[in-house]
């Protein structure tokens, strides 16, 4: 049988590699509405809408993976969990890289390869991709501290506070919901005005 451990790693390999893509795809992306300087790195039509699709299946792909990543993850770790300040904060930055990317697919999805074509929804989607990859690298990192006390991080010249936790008050947590939730709703209406422009 295999261990919870040996599962986990095959599913991050999956969702790093998936969400990796998407965000170099993204990244080309910004040709949609930027102009490049540099000829070797302007890409054709097609060849972006290629790069909006492969992004678009990387994040899709990723952001499904992403919670048997956090659950095989949180399983394999030996011993008793419980109080733990990393573990509590890798279910924060999981929970924040699951949101960031279900905004990105959200933006995709309603308003399809057209985003691209707008500066500012563009940018949008390229910060949003980016946020949600420094969160999904930050998840990953504090697992390679939880089994082996070592991360790609270590290499940074600075580290996040990941070993010390901040509690939220009740009504701190709401508001976070409330601007969570008006954040759809914005994107919705984003949505809408421009298909009353077009």
């Amino acid at each position: 049988m295999v261990s919870a451990a040996t599962f986990h790693a095959a599913i991050v390999e999956i969702t790093i590699g998936s969400l990796t893509l998407a965000v170099i795809c993204n990244l080309f992306c910004l040709q949609f509405a930027f102009s490049i300087p540099y000829d070797r790195l302007r890409l054709s039509e097609n060849m972006l809408l290629t790069m909006d699709r492969a992004g678009f299946m990387g994040a899709l792909l990723g952001s499904v993976m992403m919670p048997f990543a956090i659950f095989s993850g949180t399983l394999s770790v030996s011993g008793n969990p419980a109080g733990s300040e990393l573990l509590y904060n890798k279910f924060l930055y999981s929970g924040l890289a699951f949101g960031f990317w279900t905004s990105y697919l959200i933006g995709r999805i309603r308003m399809g390869s057209e985003i691209w074509k707008s500066k500012k929804t563009n940018l949008l989607q390229v910060i949003t991709s980016i946020l949600a990859f420094t969160m999904t690298i930050t998840v990953a990192s504090i697992g390679g501290k939880i089994v082996r006390n070592e991360s790609i991080l270590d290499l940074m010249p600075f580290w996040l506070p990941i070993n010390k936790t901040v509690t939220t008050e009740p009504i701190i947590s709401a508001l976070l919901l409330i601007i969570g939730i008006s954040s759809i709703f914005i994107m919705y209406k984003i949505d809408y005005s421009i298909d009353r422009k077009n």
